[in-house]
């Protein structure tokens, strides 16, 4: 199973409290597993974390994932094309 949450300030929320927040917060949550549905077969397997830290510089963590996995993912959102294992 692989969960999507998002951090700010070192706090993780699944579920933002600002409504409005929350709809970009799902909005970005589905658009980002539409970007990876390509690998979706291999995530399914995974146990993993993306967390979406909205910090002074934004990026993506990715936990739990086991390194192929990993490296698809990151490729991927790099927008190249990842190796398939």
């Amino acid at each position: 199973m692989v969960t999507v949450s998002y951090s700010y300030k070192n706090r993780e929320f699944i579920n933002l409290e600002d409504s409005i927040m929350n709809q970009i917060a799902e909005s970005g949550r589905r658009m980002l597993f539409a970007l990876l549905e390509p690998i979706e077969e291999v995530m399914v397997r995974e146990n993993g974390k993306i967390r979406i830290c909205l910090d002074e510089r934004p990026n993506i963590e990715l936990e739990g994932f086991s390194a192929p996995v990993k490296h698809q993912i990151e490729c991927t959102l790099r927008g190249e094309e990842p190796a398939y294992y």
